[in-house]
C-alpha cells in the first residue's frame, strides 16, 4: 500500500524535478542552432543534403520528446505548488515513490498508466 509523502521525500523529489527542468532547457538550448533548416548553398552534393536532412529530422523529433517532457515536468512542479504532487490524477490514489524517484514528473500511478496504454 503506498502513502503519502513526507515532508523530506517531497523535497527530494522537487530537487530532482528541478534539475531535470534545469537539464532538459540545456539540451534545448544546445540543439537549438542545429534544428534550423538546411541550406541549399551549404551542402557539396545531393547526399551529404539529404544526410543533413536526415540527420535534422532525427534531432527535431529528439527536441520534440524533449518539449514534451518538460511540459511534464512544469505541469509536475505545478501540482507541487498547489499539493497535488504525488497523486494520481486519474484515480487519485499515491503514486508510489519508486515511481516518482524513476520518473519524478508522473502523473499517473502504474496501474492507471497501464490501463492507458
Amino acid at each position: 500500500m503506498t502513502t503519502t509523502l513526507s515532508e523530506a521525500q517531497l523535497a527530494e523529489l522537487e530537487s530532482d524535478l528541478m534539475a531535470l527542468r534545469n537539464s532538459l532547457e540545456s539540451l534545448l538550448e544546445s540543439t537549438e542552432a542545429g534544428s534550423k533548416p538546411v541550406k541549399l548553398k551549404d551542402n557539396a552534393g545531393r547526399l551529404t543534403r539529404m544526410d543533413e536532412m536526415h540527420n535534422q529530422s532525427i534531432l527535431l523529433a529528439n527536441r520534440n520528446v524533449t518539449k514534451n517532457r518538460l511540459a511534464q515536468v512544469k505541469a509536475a512542479v505545478t501540482r507541487i505548488n498547489n499539493g497535488t504532487y504525488g497523486y494520481c490524477l486519474s484515480c487519485d490514489e499515491p503514486i508510489a515513490l519508486p515511481r516518482l524517484k524513476a520518473y519524478p514528473e508522473a502523473a499517473l500511478c502504474i496501474a492507471c498508466k497501464s490501463r492507458r496504454e
